[in-house]
């Protein structure tokens, strides 16, 4: 730009002496200098040093703060993301950077933020409903052979999933599902990108995400549409929205949370040097266990070939059967003189009523026998008149002729 001869250039100012003049008319204003506001956290990062950086912000603007370590100390409860505080503070620029911000003296809290409410009021919905249970939380498989990964194609978020996964197993699939991960358009957008992966079915896990952000950077990942979609995923989901402090609706409904990406693809993925270890390890133990069975089996046998039953069988075979042959001899021994005894009595009894039976015992009382034609002669009916009959003794016989029969009475 031609500023003409005319203009005096001696007068201009630095850059440095600009902020510097506009540093000190801000800090001559009584107003700027005592100033409370009421405002919605967002962006809020507790430095290691103790300093704490955020946003205050309403419907229409935001202002940068800085509370100082000192300041910070007095606090009674910790800020954090939509929530709604008063500061007390004064106004400044920082010089290097010509930024206008508060530096905060004092703060307490002043209510929810409006993205809060909304947090919560879509929490407790789902919690509700179940999509927080823990029974129904899916494992992630220990060795994937594919991953899948939702999330900003441009962001540093993919770069530090691909890197960490390459390095841990080089031989792992990744399949990219690109979406907008901020912004008005950013939920519908990672809801598509979550049904493709699950459409395409080639993957064990997925990773859903982006790196980190104020409050309204993570929003999209606190919208219902993606909390549902997640839980309706066929493949297990990991998510992976910004730091470590940062907590979305996702990470509730996810099977598992990682406090960043990196941090997601070392759950996802399983570090191939450690899988060997542990298969080397498992070979060895197997290898351990089978030889000390060997030897305790190699002992065993030992011991049997060694031992006496087995150098001479048959005690261990004939004598055990030796001793019930004994014993069962003994019972005999015991039995049989009663058993002989008894049918010995029983005999002499049969024997004693036999005898009473034989006819000829009667022919040694006195009596005969009367025989006509080899039969024996019951009566006086039986005889034949003529026909000669013989009478039987006990000490012999004789044969007569019958003269005369009489019939008694």
């Amino acid at each position: 730009m031609y500023f003409g001869r005319e203009m005096d250039l001696s007068n201009a100012l630095t850059v440095s002496e600009l902020n510097e003049y506009a540093r000190k008319l801000l800090a001559q204003d009584p107003l700027l200098r005592g100033l409370e506001v009421t405002g919605e956290i967002s962006g809020y990062k507790h430095h290691y040093s103790g300093h704490r950086y955020f946003t205050l912000k309403d419907e229409n603007a935001r202002v940068q703060c800085v509370m100082f370590r000192q300041q910070a100390m007095g606090l009674d409860f910790q800020p954090s993301d939509g929530m709604r505080v008063t500061v007390r503070a004064s106004a400044s620029i920082f010089p290097r950077d010509g930024t206008f911000q508060l530096y905060v003296n004092a703060m307490r809290q002043a209510g929810q933020g409006d993205l809060y409410v909304r947090f919560e009021r879509l929490k407790q919905k789902l919690l509700a409903e179940g999509l927080f249970d823990p029974a129904r939380k899916r494992e992630i498989p220990t060795m994937p052979r594919r991953i899948g990964v939702v999330t900003s194609q441009t962001g540093a978020a993919i770069r530090d999933i691909i890197h960490v996964a390459r390095r841990r197993n080089p031989n792992i699939g990744i399949l990219i599902s690109p979406c907008a991960v901020q912004g008005a358009s950013a939920a519908a957008d990672i809801v598509r990108a979550i049904e493709r992966i699950n459409r395409d079915g080639t993957c064990d896990v997925l990773l859903v995400g982006r790196g980190g952000g104020s409050i309204e950077d993570l929003w999209a990942f606190n919208e219902e549409i993606v909390a549902r979609a997640i839980a309706a995923s066929r493949i297990p989901v990991i998510s992976c929205v910004g730091h470590e402090i940062d907590f979305t609706i996702s990470d509730f409904v996810a099977d598992m949370r990682a406090p960043t990406p990196s941090a997601a693809a070392e759950l996802a993925v399983p570090e191939l040097s450690t899988l060997k270890e542990a298969l080397d390890s498992r070979v060895r133990r197997v290898a351990a266990a089978l030889s000390h069975g060997q030897h305790i089996r190699r002992l065993q046998l030992e011991r049997l070939l060694n031992s006496e039953a087995f150098r001479h069988p048959s005690q261990t075979l004939i004598a055990p059967r030796r001793e019930a042959i004994a014993c069962i001899d003994e019972k005999l021994r015991a039995v049989l003189p009663e058993q002989v005894a008894a049918r010995r009595h029983r005999l002499e009894a049969l024997d004693a009523a036999l005898r009473a039976m034989n006819p000829v015992a009667v022919l040694d009382r006195g009596y005969a026998v009367v025989r006509q034609r080899g039969g024996i002669v019951g009566g006086i009916a039986e005889i034949e008149q003529g026909a000669p009959v013989r009478v039987c003794f006990a000490d012999g016989a004789l044969e007569a002729d019958i003269r005369t029969i009489e019939p008694k009475g």
